[in-house]
């Protein structure tokens, strides 16, 4: 993720779109943390390859200010498409969180630290979290989403979205301090 950000910030920072071999070498990097983050939201090492994203096809057949935002764009087509085929499991989840008392201290977005700590424990954190959960923590915790924006996403409450990202939270929490174990 880091890795990610540092070269949209080259690129942006230069104020010129990526080549489409930019493109190519970043998603050729960046290939297996699609795939991540396909099975941690699934929670299924059986990856659905339908829902990782060939971009490298896409941008060979558009222009230089599509390239700009195709490196983010990825990620959320990823998200999108398990989120269409996981539309009705998270329904599902809604009312187990839309009622349920909120901690007193508010969850922030995911540091590096606990970023990292989230992909080195993603089999724990996985087994421990819903599939509400998951996508909350991806979205907000390591998308910077806000609640609002997360709720209208995957059209639900503010509530629940808020409610699931500090159960998930609170379980990266226990990892980074070495408390969860498989």
């Amino acid at each position: 993720m880091t890795k990610l950000s540092v070269v949209l910030d080259e690129i942006l920072g230069k104020h010129q779109a990526a080549t489409v071999a930019d493109i190519r070498e970043t998603f050729g990097e960046y290939h297996n943390l699609l795939h991540w983050l396909n099975a941690f939201l699934l929670g299924d090492d059986n990856v659905s390859d339908d829902c990782v994203v060939d971009a490298c096809t896409i941008a060979d057949s558009q222009g230089p200010e599509f390239h700009e935002w195709l490196v983010h764009w990825a990620a959320h087509a990823t998200i999108n498409s398990v989120y269409d085929k996981q539309r009705e499991r998270i329904a599902k989840l809604v009312p187990k969180y839309e009622h349920r008392e909120l901690p007193e201290a508010r969850s922030a977005a995911l540091s590096p630290e606990h970023i990292s700590v989230l992909l080195r424990s993603s089999k724990q954190v996985q087994t421990r979290l819903d599939l509400l959960c998951r996508f909350v923590l991806v979205l907000h915790g390591m998308g910077k989403l806000s609640y609002s924006e997360i709720a209208t996403q995957l059209r639900i409450s503010e509530d629940a979205v808020e409610r699931a990202y500090a159960t998930a939270y609170q379980t990266v929490e226990l990892a980074s301090s070495g408390l969860l174990v498989a």
